[in-house]
């Protein structure tokens, strides 16, 4: 459910930018990279944690 929403959330961020202005479009390019550099830092971690369970 979590993967559809943040698809449908992307969806909407991309699709409101393409009808924005430049300064718009580099505000949103920031906000996506934030979100992506989030995602990957949590994927990490469950990566780290799943590794210290294994004997």
């Amino acid at each position: 459910m979590k993967k559809r929403i943040y698809k449908l959330f992307l969806t909407l961020i991309v699709s409101l930018s393409l009808g924005s202005s430049p300064i718009a479009q580099n505000e949103i390019r920031k906000m996506l990279e934030v979100l992506s550099q989030t995602s990957y830092e949590q994927v990490q971690e469950l990566d780290e944690e799943e590794n210290e369970d294994l004997p």
